[in-house]
């Protein structure tokens, strides 16, 4: 028999053929990119965290997939996502020995258009394989400003700050915790949500991010 069904290249668009590819989710052409072009290789320094890794640069053809994956309900590119982050947890457990994997929150409204959490899919994705306990720890103020629309540096971590507050439900006390985020652009709100865990007592504090914008 032919083809069955087919499914879309999570970069590109084009169509994999469903015999023949198995799991894949890339087409050959955007598999070489990714390799050449968009693999996160420089360090980052999130301010109050141990350490922090991202998987791929945000830009490109990453960065319009981080779009379709956020607005357009493709939460299916969470796997494709997830399996960037998992070499990266991998290589570091050893040193950061997670007690529990927790993510950025988004607000009540967002949550509703959107249906689903980004942050939370690549945090439970990441977390499952090494059976780690995953869980939200914080929420996030209603009607706090974009950070897009900060005028400096100063005022993204003022806003951030303020817009971020502990899940009274939430244990975090003398634990080693991977916060994970969807794209590190600025550091300002990862170094809010980790400070906000290392007050609420925190032993330490990792940041694990799909993207990071090149650059920052």
């Amino acid at each position: 028999m032919g083809i069955l069904f087919t499914k879309r290249c999570v970069l590109c668009g084009e169509m994999l053929p469903a015999i023949g590819t198995g799991k894949a989710m890339l087409c050959p052409d955007c598999a070489a990119e990714v390799r050449q072009r968009y693999r996160c290789t420089e360090a980052i320094r999130i301010p109050g965290a141990a350490d922090a890794a991202a998987a791929l640069y945000y830009t490109g053809k990453v960065r319009n997939a981080m779009q379709r994956f956020k607005f357009q309900h493709k939460q299916q590119y969470a796997a494709w996502f997830a399996a960037q982050m998992l070499p990266l947890l991998a290589e570091r457990l050893d040193t950061w020995r997670p007690d529990l994997v927790t993510y950025m929150p988004i607000g009540f409204l967002r949550l509703h258009e959107r249906g689903y959490n980004q942050a939370e899919l690549l945090a439970k994705a990441v977390a499952e394989p090494f059976t780690l306990p995953c869980r939200a720890t914080l929420r996030k103020r209603a009607f706090t400003p974009k950070q897009s629309t900060q005028k400096d540096a100063v005022a993204r971590q003022k806003n951030a700050e303020r817009a971020l507050l502990p899940l009274k439900s939430a244990e975090v006390r003398g634990k080693l915790v991977v916060l994970v985020d969807d794209i590190i652009t600025t550091g300002a709100t990862a170094a809010a949500a980790v400070k906000l865990l290392r007050d609420m007592g925190a032993a330490r504090v990792y940041v694990l991010a799909a993207a990071r914008t090149p650059g920052k």
